[in-house]
């Protein structure tokens, strides 16, 4: 139990949190130069690693008062830092590899504001039941209600996700384009195996790298995806959504609806195709502090009829059912325009290729001797093809809508996202004309918000500019009229 205005340390594991990489690198050193001074260097260095964190965990004291939280450093660099409970946007809990040896948890304090929304504001180490006690004694403060430690499993999710739904969601919601970049690489890494057959993996271990290449694209974000969704929980309380999931690292958030500024309906092309969709909310004040950017999910890849119930539920303040409009006649020009230039600059990038791809190709025997030299040339126009048949896609798709509290954009030839908006949320408006959008009279218009991945800005398709400046002008005239909700945006 922990008094009010006690001091506190944070948990000795703490110095191994924050000296581990380091301590690897350094040892990886010096094994490389053992036997010499500079192995002698990098030893002194470690033990002066270790002890400047175990003196700054000595020296570093944490205070939970009645009205803020203080994170005082008493060291050669001074440092108090002072968060307000009413400034708090969440308190999270995470648990990594290192924690669950320890029996500890990570308490991360999250203030909502644009200079934070990636970083932390705080990050403190205790012992997993202290943690727990500690987030739910602030999230009394934040949310009006304390949240004991066995009650998250306790409350029934609106939605269950199998491990399947899980899968399914690494799998397939990584970008199309993404999935195509790592395809081509593992299809030229195959080439490199066939022509170089008998003289080892590749000649000049070409293959080997482009294989990597296709595990460092596509197949390790689908890994980390399906690691880091495992366990995947989400529900509401009053005006507060929950989220769990994590397997290796657990994490814990919370943050009320106030704080979503956007929600987001994403399907990648294999996703449409299955008819499942996912979720996720531009929330500032959610960083983990781990190094990612990443939206929180309201919903995994789910059939639609699902996401759609689950986005009635969760954010209901989000559904809208607005009219909305496809892009004008004049549109067309402009993006007809686009894909030429696409395509030329494709076939440009694709001539020497193409040669190199013949004269390798060309001496070998048989039906692959007659396919492979002209493989490259057909794969150009049919990318060719691909852009010309995207951008009737894209010209057919793209829609724009306004009601009287939201507004939404609707992008993507072969990724769709749907992206609805609060006027109140809306921090800048900006719109912009190339010179082929003014040759035919439209323009582009780009909004921006605060996100939990800093400052995010959706895009508009092409319509016309007094249709997209209204955007602004509402935001205006809800602000003179008094109609603009301050508590939506308060911090």
């Amino acid at each position: 139990m922990v008094v009010p205005g006690e001091k506190i340390r944070c948990h000795p594991s703490i110095i191994v949190e924050r000296s581990l990489s380091g301590v690897v690198l350094l040892a990886f050193l010096v094994t490389r130069f053992e036997g010499t001074p500079v192995a002698a260097v990098l030893l002194a260095a470690i033990v002066a690693l270790l002890l400047f964190y175990y003196r700054q965990w000595k020296l570093t004291t944490i205070r939970f008062n009645e009205a803020e939280i203080v994170v005082e450093r008493d060291t050669l660099f001074k440092m108090k830092k002072t968060l307000p409970y009413t400034k708090i946007a969440s308190v999270n809990v995470n648990r990594g590899i290192i924690n669950r040896l320890f029996g500890t948890s990570r308490l991360q304090i999250n203030i909502n504001s644009g200079s934070s929304a990636t970083v932390p504001e705080a990050v403190l180490t205790f012992r997993r039941d202290l943690a727990d006690e500690l987030r739910s004694t602030i999230s009394e403060h934040l949310y009006g209600q304390e949240i004991a430690p066995d009650e998250d499993k306790a409350v029934e999710p609106l939605v269950s996700f199998s491990p399947v739904d899980v899968i399914i969601h690494g799998l397939f919601s990584v970008s199309t384009y993404q999935t195509f970049v790592g395809s081509l690489f593992l299809a030229y890494s195959v080439f490199e195996l066939y022509t170089s057959m008998g003289t080892g993996f590749g000649a000049d271990g070409k293959a080997l790298i482009s294989l990597l290449i296709f595990v460092a694209v596509q197949v390790g974000p689908s890994i980390s995806l399906i690691l880091r969704y495992y366990n995947y929980r989400v529900y509401r309380r009053g005006e507060t959504i929950y989220l769990e999931h994590g397997l290796l690292r657990t994490y814990k958030t919370s943050f009320e609806v106030s704080r979503v500024n956007a929600i987001r309906v994403k399907q990648t092309l294999i996703a449409r195709l299955m008819h499942r969709s996912c979720i996720e909310a531009e929330v500032v004040g959610l960083a983990s502090g781990s190094g990612e950017s990443l939206r929180p999910i309201l919903c995994l890849l789910k059939d639609d009829a699902t996401q759609q119930r689950l986005l009635e539920e969760l954010v209901p303040e989000f559904v809208d059912g607005h009219a909305r409009e496809r892009q004008p006649e004049e549109a067309k020009g402009v993006l007809l325009v686009r894909a030429a230039i696409a395509s030329l600059v494709l076939v440009l990038a694709a001539a020497y290729p193409s040669v190199y791809v013949y004269r390798e190709t060309a001496a070998i025997p048989g039906i692959a001797g007659t396919v492979l030299p002209f493989a490259l040339p057909l794969a150009t126009a049919a990318a060719a093809l691909a852009i010309c048949y995207a951008t009737y896609v894209s010209y057919r798709v793209t829609e724009f809508g306004t009601g009287a509290d939201l507004f939404s954009f609707v992008n993507g030839a072969v990724d769709r996202e749907t992206v609805v908006m609060n006027y109140d949320k809306v921090q800048m408006v900006r719109i912009t004309q190339g010179p082929v959008a003014r040759l035919f009279g439209v323009a582009r218009g780009r909004v921006y918000l605060l996100s939990a991945v800093g400052g995010a800005s959706v895009s508009s398709g092409y319509f016309a500019g007094s249709r997209l400046a209204a955007i602004g002008e509402t935001v205006m005239e809800r602000i003179a009229s008094g109609e603009y909700d301050w508590r939506k945006n308060s911090v």
